[in-house]
């Protein structure tokens, strides 16, 4: 059968130290009653046995006395044995020649050998020695010794063991109670911190607890977790609101279309497929708009794939030579630094995305049409800068920090974006320990700068060299 246990801790706590208590108390203090009684014992059997010699030396004198009981003076062996609770007698066979001393409430047996023995008559236990009296005859001597008093103290030792244990038992239970009440209250403010957490409280921390160590730890994983999925749910409700609002429009399009081509069976053909090819185009916007929606929820909650090294020029290298081919008529022009290669700890996913979005919005909002778009790669002790340079009008300085905001398009578009590109390049800047700065071109244009937190290798030179090629593309 399982004992139930104390449901708190603090319950369980307290009950396994009281047990704990009684039963090194309760071991140790048997052990000790015992060794007393053993040693107690062993005084009695000392004592028989050097009354044994001394009655030995004199036995005339014991068997001139005849055979009774004795009384106080009545004789030497008398007056000194009894009130001792012993016993001496001289048996010869099976009958008993005389006997001194104090006699039990019942006939003790004959022996029927020799040595130390214990014997138990009318509820006493008496200790018993014989011996034979003479070399040469059949009698023997018995000295007998009552344990009652032995017994006894055994019995008292036992209960001032058990009470002992006892008291033990319950000291210890309170001042564990009152320890642990002290001990266990750092984790009594987690538990009513974590009562108090609602799921529309997105600020929500548990105390700050510094001692104990244990306790502290627990407290600062739980409040990073609680950072986590506060995250995760913020960037889930961005992101709910964010399509939410801009979904609408494109499938509110998509939705008069759809009307107009159902009421409409007859409609001309030329007409039919300008609906066609606009819900094409709003369908388009709206899988480009859910891929960076999904990209900049996944950044905001966290959720990336592990870092990994990623070859900075071989990286841009080959996001020039898809950005040519998807805007051929601008043209493309790069370059790289000499010197040691950089390499960045990050997300090569990420990276690449945050470059070609600089790449396409070089080219949709510089010069049209044959834009020039120059890209260069530079790097210092602990940073990576990714310039890209187009031709066109530019962004006014007090617009700039805007562009970079979700869905942000500036006061003069010139493309039918979704207003992400910029967002999602800040956003990866940012995981890379970095930033997305906009200036002004020396020729004209706008600069977008790609700030990138460096992994050094060894040998990599601190600093970077003049740009050792140009390519154009």
């Amino acid at each position: 059968m399982r004992l139930p246990l104390p449901r708190s801790l603090r319950s369980q706590i307290t009950a396994s130290v009281a047990l704990l208590v009684v039963l090194v108390v309760g071991v140790a203090g048997l052990v000790i009653v015992d060794r007393i009684d053993h040693r107690d014992r062993t005084d009695v059997d000392r004592q028989l046995t050097a009354r044994a010699d001394k009655v030995q030396g004199d036995a005339d004198k014991l068997l001139s006395q005849g055979n009774g009981a004795d009384s106080p003076g009545s004789d030497d062996y008398g007056g000194l044995l009894v009130g001792s609770q012993s016993l001496v007698r001289l048996v010869s066979g099976d009958e008993i020649i005389t006997q001194r001393g104090d006699q039990p409430t019942a006939d003790i047996p004959v022996p029927t050998s020799d040595g130390l023995s214990t014997v138990r008559v009318g509820g006493q236990s008496w200790r018993s020695f014989v011996q034979p009296l003479k070399d040469d005859s059949d009698e023997r001597l018995q000295v007998l010794q009552d344990l009652g008093p032995i017994e006894q103290r055994l019995a008292d030792n036992t209960r001032i063991v058990a009470g002992v244990a006892a008291l033990s038992m319950l000291i210890a239970a309170g001042g564990v109670w009152l320890i642990t009440r002290m001990i266990l209250q750092p984790l009594q403010r987690l538990r009513t911190g974590a009562h108090r957490i609602r799921a529309a409280d997105t600020h929500q921390q548990l105390p700050t607890v510094t001692r104990p160590q244990e306790v502290a730890d627990l407290s600062a994983s739980l409040n990073r977790m609680l950072a986590q999925l506060q995250t995760s749910m913020h960037a889930t409700r961005r992101f709910t609101a964010d399509a939410g609002h801009e979904l609408r429009t494109p499938l509110t399009t998509i939705g008069m279309n759809l009307e107009t081509l159902q009421r409409n069976p007859h409609l001309p053909a030329a007409h039919r497929q300008e609906a066609l090819d606009a819900m094409v185009m709003e369908h388009r916007r709206i899988t480009v708009l859910l891929e960076g929606l999904q990209i900049l929820a996944r950044g905001d909650a966290g959720a990336l794939p592990p870092r990994a090294t990623v070859d900075l020029p071989a990286l841009l290298d080959e996001a020039v030579r898809h950005a040519q081919h998807r805007h051929p008529l601008t043209t493309y022009s790069t370059s790289i630094a000499t010197g040691g290669v950089p390499r960045v700890q990050g997300w090569p996913a990420g990276l690449r995305m945050a470059v070609d979005n600089l790449l396409n919005n070089a080219a949709l909002h510089g010069r049209q049409p044959q834009g020039q778009v120059h890209v260069s790669l530079t790097w210092d002790s602990s940073q990576a800068f990714i310039s890209v340079i187009d031709d066109g009008p530019g962004i006014p300085s007090d617009e700039r920090e805007a562009v970079k905001e979700r869905f942000a398009r500036g006061r003069r578009p010139r493309s039918h974006g979704s207003g992400l590109g910029l967002a999602l390049v800040q956003q990866q800047a940012e995981l890379h320990g970095g930033a997305l700065t906009l200036g002004d071109a020396d020729g004209g244009g706008l600069r977008a700068t790609l700030t990138i937190q460096l992994h050094r290798t060894a040998g990599s030179p601190a600093h970077s060299t003049p740009p050792a090629h140009s390519r154009r593309r």
